[in-house]
């Protein structure tokens, strides 16, 4: 699977690259099922902003991509694979790894299961200094397990707050409203596994 996905350019071509193909996928998600205006309606985002982004020019953050994912039902990472195979897969080696760059927040998530096709959803993700979540809550049935690999990260659950370093795990019921910060001055990478996996909405 990662073998046949293009590499993204590197460096200064890197966000042109995910903000094009982003619009690409969310133009290639809607079409034939809704019109601007109504996935606009479904999603709160402006019909404004999401002919934008499909079109290229629009710089969307972690939150106006999380939402249009829920609107259309499809996991957060389909908004950055496009049309995934769901071949029968066991093993995804480190450089198979699918990875999703949001370039409005400058969160990175490496996907460790194969495809989202799965009962067990499992992310590395890149949580850059201060992104803040909490614009974002959610709640969806099932559970969560957090594990900080570093830096530091600040989850908020059903209004409660916890600070977890390296080395700290975390789990809890995600039907409770939760959100993630990071108020510090380096990446936090954590793993992030929820059962069933959710739309994208474990932030």
């Amino acid at each position: 699977m990662g073998s046949a996905q293009s590499e993204p350019p590197a460096a200064e071509d890197n966000r042109d690259y995910w903000v094009n193909h982003l619009g690409a996928t969310l133009r290639a998600r809607r079409s034939g099922r809704f019109t601007v205006e109504e996935l606009s309606a479904r999603s709160g985002v402006s019909a404004g902003l999401i002919s934008q982004i499909e079109r290229g020019i629009g710089n969307p953050s972690f939150a106006t991509l999380l939402r249009l994912a829920n609107a259309l039902e499809v996991p957060m990472a389909d908004m950055f694979l496009g049309q995934q195979s769901h071949e029968t897969k066991v093993l995804v080696r480190r450089e198979e790894r699918l990875r999703m760059e949001l370039p409005g927040d400058g969160i990175v998530q490496e996907m460790l299961v194969p495809n989202t096709d799965r009962k067990l959803g499992v992310l590395e993700m890149t949580i850059p200094p201060g992104f803040r979540g909490e614009d974002v809550p959610h709640s969806h049935p099932g559970e969560e397990v957090v594990v900080v690999l570093s830096g530091t990260l600040r989850a908020t659950i059903g209004g409660q707050a916890f600070v977890l370093g390296e080395g700290d795990t975390m789990s809890y019921d995600s039907s409770t409203p939760h959100w993630w910060s990071n108020e510090n001055e380096e990446p936090a990478v954590i793993l992030a596994i929820s059962t069933p996996p959710s739309l994208g909405r474990v932030h």
